[in-house]
């Protein structure tokens, strides 16, 4: 005690040391850090497989569960059997109405993605459900409807019960389709489905003949309307042509505008004969102006005219050797005198005539243009009467055309009337299957597995990652980047913390021997003098841990303090020095050696926590605190605090700053990730120099490496001795042992 109670001569330079630490993190690196540290690195493959080996009984109990499920449903569930027929689906192109002049005809759903779309809906409708009931004739077997009674209840019973069995499956790039029906009888289930394809050929074939009924009642109603259309319109063209005086005696174009009245055509006759007369009329004035070349033209002058030019060439003749009164002479004279007579006689008979048919033709030209002046004024009266008729004899014509193409497709239509080409034909009817579609029992149990695997790893990998705990020494690497010294055992149900310790070949006593070990090298200048030892939470068992260590460090020689520093929650009370302790020597009350207690463990002291304060963390981050530290320093070899956790409380963070290493305390599969990474970033907020982890409480499946706890047991020991290796009697071949 009087060692203790010497001064320190080091204590200043402690404590310039002490002050010149660096300066805290700012609190944004320090959250920084966390969020640096808790985000995710991507899938691990370790991380799974590790999470899988730890909770494979999870994953085989779920696995046989599913086959045990699989293989239970498998025997238990009625065998169903199912069986197909084929059918070829073709749109029809049916004539409802003729467009235009070509008579093409519109073809009833002739798109196949509306066409068979269409006919996949009707395969399952309740329709045609109801006519499988009635044409099979199941609706009169007892009790095959359930609890229906009477006629009409079974039989829509049924029919929902078909339309449930039935499955319509398309072939991929085909118009084929299969239809599947399963029942728990094979005969039943091919006799349905034969059933559902006769009757689906039968409905689109009835359903095409009630179509073309339908258009041909319309066109009869339509060709009923139109002709009684008609009847009225020529009744009312004749009453006003009648009214009016108006005779039409034909001439009718194709859209009526060639039709024309008496008076009208009377008209166009006469102006026909009056251009005949004019052209007449002009002929014979021309004939009478030119009356002297068109007698030298005709043939009773031509044969006068002939003689005299004879006898003029023979008179000529003969002038040359007889004189004029030769009677030769004389009488050629006399002949041609009576040649030139009767040639202009023949001349003045001509002219007179072509005068006389000229004037004729003046007077019948005259006659024609008074008459058409004359019927010129009744046309013109006559034409404002015409178009009203023009008006309805276009509307008898268009009723006529209309009656006339209704007339033509109601006979085409009735000729088609009994001919029906269904929509689809089967291509391969349904034959009785010989095995059961299910169960498949191979399969199920399959599935199970499966299943059960999934659910297994599912679960296991959902409570991983739902609870994120810390629980091996990969997670203190991997999940909080900081270095593992040490992992403690979980103590068994039997087992008492006490023996274990005191036994120093028990795993308990080897894993906190080996944790001293690995603090001796957590730094360059080893063990750190000023220890604190914290955790995230409470009950993670850091006192355990400093108490353990201080022990350790005082069997071997050190003089070791071991501090609470826990005011809130002490860990280490002395019932008769209660008054004595940390909080009393910061406030001034007692000198350092009153307030120390010594221990029956060689050189371990114990500084208490003393009363509790009412604000631990002012006493903590006083001056009095690091100048107690300095001194502590030149007094003991070894100073080990133990802190309260770190989160919710500042005292571990104030602590962990004047200390030369902080030892962060964290129990596997308690310690979540966040909490533990919180409590780091806090502490290096405050520059304090985390050593490492020490996991505490691991289960065996946690330590996954490391020194073999079970190297020593019970058998390795006979009677007190030790049996040795085996090659152990080599060193002492050919000479006795302890002699030269």
């Amino acid at each position: 005690m009087n060692q203790i109670s010497s001064s320190s001569g080091d204590s200043s330079r402690n404590l310039e040391q002490q002050s010149a630490k660096p300066t805290p993190l700012a609190l944004s690196e320090a959250q920084r850090f966390v969020d640096d540290d808790y985000e995710d690195d991507g899938l691990d493959l370790r991380a799974i497989l590790r999470v899988l080996l730890a909770r494979w009984p999870w994953i085989s109990a779920a696995a046989v569960l599913g086959l045990l499920a699989a293989l239970a449903y498998s025997l238990t569930v009625t065998p169903l059997y199912r069986t197909s027929v084929t059918l070829e689906l073709s749109p029809p192109t049916v004539p409802i109405i003729a467009a235009g002049a070509s008579n093409e005809s519109m073809n009833y759903m002739s798109n196949d993605y509306q066409f068979l779309p269409t006919q996949y809906g009707l395969m399952k409708s309740r329709d045609l459900a109801k006519r499988v009931v009635e044409d099979l004739s199941l609706a009169n077997k007892p009790g095959s409807a359930g609890s229906a009674t009477g006629l009409v209840e079974r039989v829509e019973a049924l029919a929902a019960q078909l339309s449930g069995g039935l499955e319509v499956a398309p072939v991929p790039d085909s118009r084929l389709v299969a239809l599947s029906y399963t029942s728990d009888n094979p005969q039943e289930a091919a006799r349905i489905a034969n059933g559902f394809a006769d009757a689906y050929v039968q409905s689109s074939i009835d359903r095409r003949y009630e179509s073309t009924a339908k258009t041909r009642d319309f066109l009869s109603q339509q060709l009923k309307i139109t002709r009684e259309k008609l009847s009225e319109a020529e009744l009312a063209l004749v009453q006003y042509a009648r009214a009016n005086n108006i005779i039409m005696p034909g001439g009718d174009g194709e859209d009526g505008e060639g039709t024309t009245s008496l008076t009208s055509s009377s008209l166009t006759t006469l102006n026909s004969a009056l251009a005949e007369a004019q052209q007449r009329r002009i002929a014979t004035e021309q004939r009478y102006r030119q009356a002297g070349a068109l007698t030298e033209n005709q043939a009773a002058t031509a044969s006068l005219r002939s003689q005299k030019s004879a006898l003029d060439a023979e008179f000529r003749e003969k002038s040359t050797y007889l004189g004029n009164d030769y009677p030769d002479m004389v009488r050629l004279r006399e002949r041609i005198n009576a040649l030139n007579e009767a040639i202009n006689r023949e001349s003045r008979t001509a002219s007179s005539g072509l005068a006389a048919e000229f004037r004729a033709a003046q007077a019948e030209e005259a006659a024609l243009q008074a008459r058409v002046q004359q019927l010129s004024g009744s046309v013109l009266q006559e034409q404002g009467l015409t178009s009203e008729y023009k008006v309805i004899k276009r509307e008898v014509d268009t009723q006529q055309s209309l009656y006339q193409a209704l007339l033509e497709q109601y006979n085409e239509i009735g000729v088609g009337e009994g001919v029906g080409t269904p929509a689809g034909v089967i291509v391969d009817r349904a034959q009785v299957p010989g095995v059961p579609f299910t169960p498949n029992i191979p399969r199920n149990l399959i599935l199970g597995l499966l299943l059960g695997l999934a659910i297994g790893v599912g679960a296991a990998m959902l409570h991983e990652f739902m609870t994120d705990l810390i629980k091996t020494a990969d997670d203190v690497r991997e999940k909080l980047r900081q270095p593992l010294l040490g992992t403690i055992p979980k103590l068994k149900r039997n087992e008492n913390l006490t023996d274990e310790l005191l036994d120093p070949k028990s795993p308990m006593s080897e894993a906190y021997g080996s944790l001293l070990t690995t603090l001796q090298f957590s730094t360059s200048l080893g063990l750190p003098k000023v220890l604190t030892v914290t955790s995230s939470t409470a009950a993670e068992g850091k006192s355990t841990t400093s108490l353990v260590l201080a022990k350790r460090m005082a069997a071997i020689g050190k003089r070791v303090l071991l501090i609470d520093g826990d005011m809130r929650r002490p860990s280490f009370i002395f019932d008769d020095r209660q008054d004595a302790g940390l909080s009393h020597l910061l406030t001034g009350h007692g000198s350092l050696e009153e307030n120390l207690i010594r221990t029956n463990s060689g050189g371990l002291y114990v500084l208490q926590s003393g009363p509790v304060p009412p604000n631990p963390s002012l006493l903590l981050n006083s001056k009095e605190m690091r100048s107690l530290i300095a001194r502590l320093r030149t007094l003991f070899d070894q100073i080990i605090i133990d802190c309260p956790p770190t989160l919710g409380f500042s005292d571990s963070i104030i602590l962990g700053s004047i200390s030369d290493g902080t030892l962060l305390v964290v129990e596997s599969g308690r310690s979540r990730r966040k909490v533990v990474l919180e409590a780091i970033a806090q502490l290096q907020s405050a520059s304090a120099r985390i050593v490492g982890v020490a996991l505490t409480k691991c289960p065996s499946s946690a330590v996954a490496y490391g020194y073999d706890y079970g190297y020593y047991d019970s058998q390795t020991q006979i009677s007190g001795e030790s049996r040795g290796h085996e090659l152990s009697p080599q060193l002492f071949e050919g000479s006795e042992p302890g002699r030269d």
